[in-house]
């Protein structure tokens, strides 16, 4: 019969051993915590005296904080209810695009950062478009769907990404959108407004040349039973009585 001792000693030794590889290992980091701390970094509050909000992210990330859990909700929460109970409205790449912070999508991106759809259309409707442009190439590089409608503006129309940087006047956005495959060029919003017809209003002239190029159906209708034609005269009767107003303050300047 072998010795009992020498198995039950090694058990032991095993166990002092782990104890005290688990007392000077780091402590596990509380999900509810890097919940909290992901919400106030995405929504940059507060602001950090050391780190940029980018170094916060990647250590948030480096410490196991899941950049694909919802940060803003449709409510708040009830007594005894945990965020499971609720239904995510916003996730952090959702909340970096809104803030433009070019830096932080690209590094949600590439941690695996999913997407819940119209992202692409926020990011078209950044109103730098410069940073606009930035973030349109990287979610499309990493598989945003183009033809995707955004929803997530309280109160707001769902539109596509192609008709945000038509309405934004973003030539090079919709060059890049133009170039994807399965584009679709006369996708309607809520009131049914195409880009093309964004584009006429806005009076952004190469930008309807290049949705005309593409394809663009010039007969289409709005809800209110007009095309792009007359949508391009209603943005020049806007420009023709804004000159007016000024012509009229040079005539008749405020004593």
């Amino acid at each position: 019969m072998k010795n009992p001792i020498l198995p039950i000693a090694m058990l032991l030794a095993m166990g002092t051993f782990a104890q005290c590889f688990c007392q000077r290992a780091a402590p596990a980091a509380d999900p509810d915590a890097l919940w909290e701390k992901m919400f106030q970094v995405m929504h940059g509050l507060p602001k950090s005296p050391k780190d940029t909000p980018l170094e916060q992210l990647k250590k948030l990330i480096e410490q196991g904080a899941d950049v694909n859990a919802a940060i803003d909700f449709d409510r708040l929460l009830r007594v005894g209810e945990t965020r499971a109970d609720l239904r995510g409205t916003a996730w952090p790449l959702d909340v970096a695009i809104q803030r433009a912070q070019v830096d932080m999508v690209k590094l949600l991106l590439a941690k695996g950062a999913k997407f819940h759809g119209g992202e692409l259309a926020l990011a078209a409707l950044s109103r730098n478009q410069d940073e606009s442009l930035a973030m349109i190439t990287a979610l499309v590089q990493a598989g945003a769907d183009v033809n995707s409608l955004n929803d997530k503006l309280v109160g707001g129309l769902s539109f596509t990404a192609l008709y945000a940087a038509s309405f934004k006047g973003n030539k090079d956005a919709v060059k890049l959108l133009l170039a994807q495959p399965g584009i679709k060029l006369d996708e309607k919003n809520d009131d049914g407004d195409t880009a093309l017809m964004a584009a006429a209003e806005g009076g952004h002239a190469e930008i309807v040349d290049m949705l005309l190029k593409a394809g663009a159906n010039v007969s289409i209708t709005d809800i209110g039973g007009e095309t792009a034609a007359t949508r391009a005269q209603k943005g020049l009767a806007k420009l023709v009585e804004k000159q007016q107003a000024i012509i009229s303050k040079l005539q008749f300047p405020p004593k």
